[in-house]
């Protein structure tokens, strides 16, 4: 077993794991649950990690992480031009009316 990835959440590594499963790769979650004795131990001890049980796997179970893109560059924010509405800049349309952020440009 070689460890591919460790996430910031539980829920970041189960989606990884599961991801992973897709391509054919069987993996495992290992200390997810570990977040309550978090400041009892180390916290970088505790974060979720994903394993991979066959080494032979570790290498294209890391490019296919590495292809999710997770470490995005951040975009910025935009205001709506139908509601005047705040958006995240990863957000596409606006959540609050959805117009299109691409009728913005």
């Amino acid at each position: 077993m070689k460890r591919v990835y460790t996430a910031d959440s539980i829920a970041m590594a189960w989606h990884i794991r599961n991801v992973l499963e897709q391509h054919d790769i069987a993996s495992t979650v290992r200390n997810d649950k570990l977040y309550s004795v978090a400041g009892e131990l180390p916290v970088t001890e505790c974060l979720p990690e994903v394993w991979v049980s066959h080494n032979q796997d570790a290498e294209r179970a890391e490019q296919i992480v590495l292809d999710l893109n997770f470490n995005e560059e951040e975009l910025p924010d935009w205001k709506c031009t139908a509601c005047s509405e705040d958006n995240a800049g990863n957000f596409t349309i606006c959540w609050n009316c959805q117009n299109s952020k691409n009728k913005e440009e």
